[in-house]
């Protein structure tokens, strides 16, 4: 645990960054009669991936192959105030354990350590705010950049064009030919399949 006192060493990795938060924020939950399991820390997907609504998740000790509480802090998220605010969450998923959900045990210790709800989509209070502020500035800049896939394109499947002679055409997956074989003109059997080039072996 990182000692008020001490002057923190360098946290060259996002990791090492919210391991440090972690053990300054263990003191409020101390002060709140609770105490934080093992815990691992990353920012980057949550299972919901880029498109989901969470901004961070706990995955449950249970989980673990050495029963560690794992916490995502989705990769889109840099303010360093904010990702503490979700990390302050995501800590009391741990401290309660998954089965809790966001209920009542959730709810109790939400609020102890200075979330306001709803506890799905919980904020840090007036006075949490002003922790964690405290605890950004006596940690180092956080090292990460905010990830901004709002432009890149989602990829489609790209279908092979499969013909016959008497121009009957239709579009078709590469693994369906390959699994298969190409498709067949109602009149004429197999077509053509653009950009396939069948083996020795398919359509055995």
């Amino acid at each position: 645990m990182v000692r008020l006192n001490e002057t923190p060493k360098p946290h060259t990795t996002r990791e090492a960054w919210l391991c440090a938060a972690a053990n300054n924020l263990a003191i409020d939950f101390a002060d709140a009669g609770y105490t934080t399991p093992r815990m691992r820390f990353a920012i980057a997907f949550p299972s919901t991936g880029r498109f989901g609504k969470r901004v961070g998740e706990c995955w449950s000790d249970s989980a673990s192959g050495d029963s560690t509480h794992e916490i995502f802090i989705r990769a889109d998220q840099q303010d360093p105030v904010e990702v503490l605010g979700i990390l302050v969450h995501e800590i009391v998923h741990a401290v309660v354990g998954a089965e809790a959900k966001h209920g009542v045990p959730f709810k109790r210790c939400a609020l102890a350590v200075g979330l306001l709800g709803p506890m799905r989509h919980t904020r840090p209070s007036p006075a949490l705010i002003v922790r964690l502020t405290k605890v950004a500035g006596r940690l180092d800049p956080l090292p990460h950049a905010a990830l901004d896939w709002s432009k890149r394109k989602k990829q489609a499947t790209r279908l092979l064009k499969a013909h016959c002679q008497c121009e009957y055409t239709v579009r078709i997956a590469r693994s369906w030919v390959e699994r298969v074989g190409p498709p067949h003109c109602p009149l004429h059997g197999a077509m053509a399949v653009e950009g396939f080039k069948p083996t020795m072996t398919e359509g055995v």
